[in-house]
């Protein structure tokens, strides 16, 4: 991908997979995916017939776009713009209408395309990406939306950055991850349809992969009105039907669209997009699924790994580095890249998954001594340079990274005898997390955050140059703040565990923050989202909790905490 508005690509990624080569079985699913044409997102051409853009506006919107519109990958002049359109609906030769507006009655729009009839395939599922980049204003929001045979979409909005070297006064971001479609309904998606925040930052797990409850509260199973049935007949995915059934499921959810529809998104991913606590085996230069039937198979984990990704392609509006025609899986997606906020914010957004090495000591927890071990990479060696050349080259006020999984320790017991108790987050990459922290104390950015998601839980707390793998933990000095949001809906402590009666809510609160004291504010029990905001003074990260449980319409939303860094002090001052 050429370098984008107000995004950046630094390292030279063939000269480094050349070096390292690949074997047959990463060359096979090279093939598999090359064998493909997967969408991606296409630039409208102008449009000459004012004919396309005629709307009923009597007609059923839902009928012809049953998963309605998004947004992602904004740039200073342009995003990317998402729909699908049903197949029941499609007309031949019929090309599909874009229009943007700073308007939403379209009355003088600021852009009309066309994309050809011809994009409109069950190759691709029927999905549709624009690009816009070029086309629109830095710093504004617009209204869109597409239209085919007389149909119109629901509205969209879509927003652009700033221009290089523009200096704004605020910037907000709504955090979200991990929303289980069958632990819970998505009343946290209505009253995000209406934060006035700037951009939604989404770390990952915006689908499970799971159709039979395998990841629901084990006291509630799946929800009422969340059956999935997979093309397979299996409870997890394992063809590329099937994921696709889950994103058109996913995003067929009235309030998830609402959500998606007022906002653009910045996606990341997790694990379950593909496979839980899925990781990368050297020996076999395959992916490991543990959870899926074969997923410990290379040749069967490939498949169904490269099915996913082409799922995640044609669902997810995001502006990643794609091509199947590359050699290496690991080279053929790469989602990790940065945006500029102007001067204000400098954000990147890391893969932890695609290129993480396996759990150190497998389901073994007591005795394990490995996750210390040097080697163990979470990043992958190209990502990892690329990561300490951003820290390097950051200069805005807040340097800000998406990340996936927890990078604070997470233990009890001290000395000989303590116990990391997530070896699937950055605790089993401890001598990797020291390198990268060390690497940030020395370049000392102006203000360092981290935004991290994956445990279904808040949290608040220190990020520290080290955490006792080299040297004591109270010896390090803090360099910055990690703000951990909640699930949408995934199971959390209070799920899966049946507390005492004279526990309340903040007594594991107390008991995790007595063992971690580099931890400020804990809630395992409240589902949710954040809200960030990045001031010129000062970083406010606030925490929402709504309902899962509730239905949408009555779910109500209440403020869990307040906390505030002020600009050059990593501290934390609850508000």
């Amino acid at each position: 991908m050429p370098e984008q508005n107000g995004t950046r690509n630094r390292t030279n990624r063939r000269g480094f997979l050349e070096s390292i080569g690949t074997t047959s079985v990463a060359g096979g699913l090279a093939a598999v995916l090359a064998q493909r044409d997967i969408v991606q997102p296409v630039a409208a051409a102008s449009a000459t017939d004012p004919s396309v853009f005629a709307v009923d506006e009597t007609a059923d919107p839902d009928a012809t776009f049953p998963q309605s519109v998004a947004s992602g990958g904004p740039t200073s002049s342009g995003a990317i713009l998402w729909t699908r359109i049903a197949p029941s609906a499609v007309v031949s030769e019929e090309p599909i209408g874009v229009q943007v507006a700073t308007d939403d009655s379209f009355e003088e729009p600021v852009y009309e395309g066309t994309v050809p009839a011809d994009r409109l395939s069950s190759t691709h599922d029927y999905t549709v990406k624009v690009d816009l980049d070029g086309v629109l204003e830095s710093d504004r929001r617009y209204y869109y939306r597409f239209v085919y045979d007389g149909v119109a979409t629901r509205t969209g909005r879509c927003r652009t950055l700033p221009a290089a070297g523009a200096s704004p006064d605020s910037l907000s971001f709504a955090v979200l991850t991990c929303q289980d479609y069958q632990n819970g309904y998505y009343g946290a998606y209505r009253h995000l349809a209406a934060e006035d925040v700037d951009f939604v930052v989404h770390l990952g797990d915006f689908i499970y992969e799971s159709a039979d409850g395998a990841y629901t509260s084990p006291t509630t199973d799946i929800k009422d009105g969340r059956d999935i049935d997979l093309p397979s007949g299996a409870g997890l995915a394992e063809s590329l039907a099937d994921f696709r059934t889950l994103y058109r499921t996913y995003k067929g959810n009235e309030f998830l669209q609402e959500g998606l529809e007022q906002h653009t998104v910045v996606h990341g991913w997790d694990d379950h997009e593909i496979g839980n606590n899925r990781y990368w085996d050297e020996e076999a230069n395959a992916p490991v699924l543990p959870d899926t039937d074969g997923g410990e198979q290379p040749e069967r984990a490939m498949e169904i790994t490269a099915d996913g990704i082409q799922a995640w392609v044609e669902y997810v509006p995001a502006r990643v580095e794609f091509d199947p025609n590359e050699s290496a899986l690991q080279d053929q997606l790469r989602l990790w890249r940065d945006l500029q906020f102007g001067d204000l914010v400098d954000l990147t957004v890391t893969d932890e998954r695609l290129y993480r090495d396996g759990p150190p000591c497998g389901d073994a927890r007591i005795t394990c001594t490995d996750e210390e071990a040097q080697g163990r990479t979470m990043l992958g060696h190209e990502q990892k340079q690329y990561f300490t050349e951003w820290v390097s080259e950051s200069d805005a006020v807040w340097s800000v990274w998406a990340n996936e999984v927890l990078t604070m320790p997470l233990t009890i017991g001290d000395n000989w005898s303590q116990i990391e108790l997530l070896h699937d987050s950055w605790d089993g990459f401890q001598h990797e997390r020291w390198e990268l922290m060390q690497h940030v104390a020395d370049v000392d950015p102006r203000n360092f955050v981290v935004l991290t998601g994956d445990l279904h839980a808040s949290l608040a707390g220190h990020v520290k140059a080290g955490y006792g793998e080299i040297e004591p933990f109270e010896t390090y000095d803090r360099i910055g703040v990690e703000l951990m949001t909640p699930a949408v809906t995934s199971v959390n402590a209070a799920d899966v565990v049946d507390f005492p009666s004279d526990w309340d809510d903040d007594a594991l609160a107390e008991l995790t923050k007595d063992q971690n004291d580099h931890l400020e504010y804990v809630d395992w029990h409240q589902h949710g989202y954040a809200v960030v905001e990045f001031t010129r003074d000062h970083c406010t990260y606030t925490v929402y909790g709504v309902d899962k449980d509730a239905d949408p319409r009555d779910a109500e939303q209440s403020t869990l905490a307040r906390y505030r860094t002020p600009d050059g002090d990593p501290s934390l001052t609850e508000l």
